[in-house]
């Protein structure tokens, strides 16, 4: 999905989380929580580079300007990566609470200015029933070159818990995508950018087997066109590296079989438990000829040990690997960005195999209650280590980028965790500003 106002939704929300933190601190009526959602995106410092975004359900607004059961918060936005420039504006997020006082409903009408893409107005909605059910939809339109029209709907718990089903349709023009070229020695001077046109449905089906198993089907179509990028300080992806395959675009139908295991004490912020989900997808280009085939076997695996009764350890292991003939580059694994190697920017590294591990150590340094509401302060020690390759072999841990950092964790209990994080790697230092445990 598109990025750059995501970027700056993190922004507002470090704002508003500061008015939170600084008038209970006084002691005034606060709000219970802040007001974001999915979004999530990171404020690159070295880099620019944008990102994707969690899934949250936030807590009930206690009052900024309250209007029956409706809250409103009125909030400035700002963001600045180095190739996108300033990003300003400002933002209202209405919520609206159920009967239990939890966030049922939040709509936010957005204003955004970007000297790439000029004016840029949004509108979201977000829907919770319970902790299993969810909607979102999102229109952004911009005078230049950016578009998002995003539509979903997830329910891990229909029919009585026994079924799953999801789906989501969306169109994007991205203007800011970055592309370095393929393998884990692309150089970060070979950044080139392009505009990411597509098109995307997926459709989920799945069987809950009993309480920590599952099994799910995923039919996906995706159409890809690489157009020219907004970023006029970057080369063009299309001059740089006109023979990658996927330049001229490309349509893509996949099915994907997945066997999920859980036994995590939450979904949004766990501190116990396993998680490990194995998956196959079968994928062809149909805008190619009948060879553009391919597989793609991925493994995602988290474990949480809580120690210490303060401290929660956690490990994340992801291997994700293709093979096949004419795959684009976009089909291909990737790592960096705030869930993979944080040192880096989004996609800076592509190839056919990515293998990654994590180790994070959640410490607690504070916690205060705040007109009847938690709120909690982590401190995350944390080691990225992983890398891409052409294949897996023996060759494959000589050049491992290794990424040490820390994480600043603030929590609302019991859902919205929002999050700063500081690595380091071979291009430099790189920061991330965002909503959501990483894994």
């Amino acid at each position: 999905m598109p990025s750059p106002p995501a970027s700056v939704w993190s922004a507002a929300w470090l704002f508003g989380l500061g008015v939170v933190l600084g008038a209970g601190g006084l002691g005034a009526q606060t709000p219970d929580a802040p007001f974001l959602s999915k979004l999530e995106t990171p404020v690159n410092q070295e880099e620019g580079k944008q990102e994707a975004v969690r899934e949250l359900k936030p807590e009930p607004p206690g009052s900024f300007f309250t209007r029956g059961e409706y809250t409103f918060i009125p909030l400035p936005a700002f963001a600045y990566s180095r190739n996108e420039s300033y990003w300003i504006g400002g933002l209202v997020p209405i919520l609206k609470a159920n009967d239990q006082g939890e966030v049922a409903d939040i709509l936010a009408p957005q204003y955004l200015h970007n000297q790439h893409i000029g004016e840029s107005l949004s509108l979201s909605y977000y829907g919770y029933r319970g902790d299993t059910k969810q909607f979102r939809a999102v229109a952004s339109y911009a005078t230049k070159i950016e578009r998002n029209f995003d539509l979903s709907y997830r329910d891990l718990g229909a029919g009585d818990g026994k079924y799953i089903i999801a789906a989501q349709v969306n169109w994007f023009k991205n203007a800011f995508a970055r592309f370095f070229g393929l393998g884990n020695n692309a150089p970060e001077g070979n950044e080139t950018n392009y505009t990411s046109r597509e098109g995307l449905v997926n459709l989920t089906a799945g069987i809950n087997i009993d309480e920590d198993f599952s099994i799910l089907f995923t039919e996906r179509y995706r159409d890809v066109r690489v157009d020219q990028g907004a970023v006029t300080s970057l080369a063009q992806t299309k001059s740089l590296f006109p023979g990658v395959t996927g330049i001229n675009g490309a349509q893509i139908l996949g099915q994907r079989l997945a066997l999920r295991y859980d036994t995590r004490d939450s979904q949004l912020t766990p501190t116990k438990g396993s998680y490990v989900t194995l998956s196959l997808e079968l994928s062809q280009n149909l805008a190619s000829s009948a060879t553009a085939r391919w597989g793609r076997y991925t493994l995602d695996a988290r474990h949480l040990v809580r120690h210490d009764t303060d401290q929660v350890f956690v490990m994340h292991v992801l291997f994700d690997a293709v093979t096949g003939d004419k795959i684009p580059f976009y089909e291909r694994p990737t790592l960096g960005g705030e869930n993979t190697l944080r040192a880096f920017g989004l996609s800076r590294y592509i190839d056919d195999t990515a293998v990654l591990i994590n180790f994070e150590n959640r410490i607690e340094a504070f916690e205060k209650r705040i007109l009847d509401h938690t709120i909690k302060l982590e401190i995350a020690p944390f080691l990225d280590i992983g890398r891409v390759a052409s294949r897996f072999d023996g060759d494959w841990f000589k050049q491992l980028q290794y990424n040490p950092g820390v994480g600043i964790r603030v929590m609302a209990k019991p859902h919205v965790v929002g999050r700063i994080d500081v690595a380091y790697g071979r291009d430099g230092g790189n920061a991330f500003v965002g909503l959501d445990y990483p894994f």
